[in-house]
């Protein structure tokens, strides 16, 4: 499926399930964006920041330049690609890529921004083999299993701060002034470095990534609430950015389930 005028494009792809809705604002800046790279599935979602110049282009960008690299990696290196301290230093250069494209944008760093969460699979004959989680900004990225989400990443904001200082709970997060306010992002001016982890796979298990829009209105003090439906299917992930819109999201609503044995 490629929807690109909707910001979600998924190519050659299996297990994997995009929404993006504009919901309350004026235009969606949000891109998600999943592709398979001979033995590598590449699933990733960048939230454009609003308040700054092209934010819209800057998730876009960020997203296209982050598979691009990967790609070129893949075909110039493919040998040292088994090693995860090769991965991850790769990772890291593609971060700074990334940050200069979106800074290309307007000329200077700190003027347009977004964040980026990824997960990047390896397959053997169709078994995965490794998966890497690189996340920057406060969009979300959880291990999920019937109604149970384990949250995986940790926001780069104020509140995200404030959190790991246990100051609030995570529920209390979108009630917190500064819960917006990023402290971590693709396009500041420090060139901030991104998390980068090599998770354990899990067949029992698959994975959301989701912004703010979409988290905010869902992890309430219960849990992260998910659809009782078929995981592995668009219904799902159609579900869980409605559900975002009608408990009161005032941004845009974007999410991606990756199930790595589909």
């Amino acid at each position: 499926m490629t929807e690109d005028e909707n910001r979600v494009i998924i190519q050659g792809t299996s297990g994997m399930f995009g929404a993006s809705l504009t919901g309350k604002r004026d235009k969606d800046e949000d891109y998600i964006h999943c592709t398979a790279i001979k033995d590598v599935q590449i699933a990733i979602l960048c939230d454009g920041m609003g308040g700054t110049k092209n934010g819209e282009l800057a998730s876009k960008e960020a997203s296209r330049a982050f598979i691009r690299g990967i790609k070129m990696i893949r075909k110039k290196y493919s040998d040292r690609w088994v090693s995860k301290k090769y991965r991850h230093s790769r990772y890291k250069k593609l971060i700074d890529i990334c940050h200069n494209k979106v800074a290309s944008i307007t000329g200077k760093s700190g003027e347009s921004g977004t964040t980026l969460t990824a997960l990047v699979t390896t397959y053997d004959k169709k078994i995965p083999v490794s998966l890497d989680l690189i996340h920057i900004g406060d969009s979300r990225c959880y291990k999920v299993k019937g109604n149970n989400a384990e949250l995986l990443t940790s926001d780069h904001s104020v509140t995200g701060d404030m959190l790991r200082a246990k100051y609030i709970e995570i529920h209390e997060i979108a009630e917190t002034p500064g819960n917006n306010s990023l402290t971590r992002n693709i396009g500041d001016e420090n060139k901030s470095s991104a998390d980068i982890m090599t998770l354990e796979i899990d067949s029992n298990y698959f994975y959301l990534i989701c912004c703010d829009g979409v988290w905010d209105p869902l992890h309430k003090e219960e849990g992260f609430w998910t659809p009782n439906v078929d995981y592995n299917s668009q219904n799902y992930v159609d579900m869980i950015v409605n559900e975002a819109i009608i408990r009161g999201s005032t941004d845009n609503c974007s999410a991606l389930v990756v199930n790595l044995l589909s």
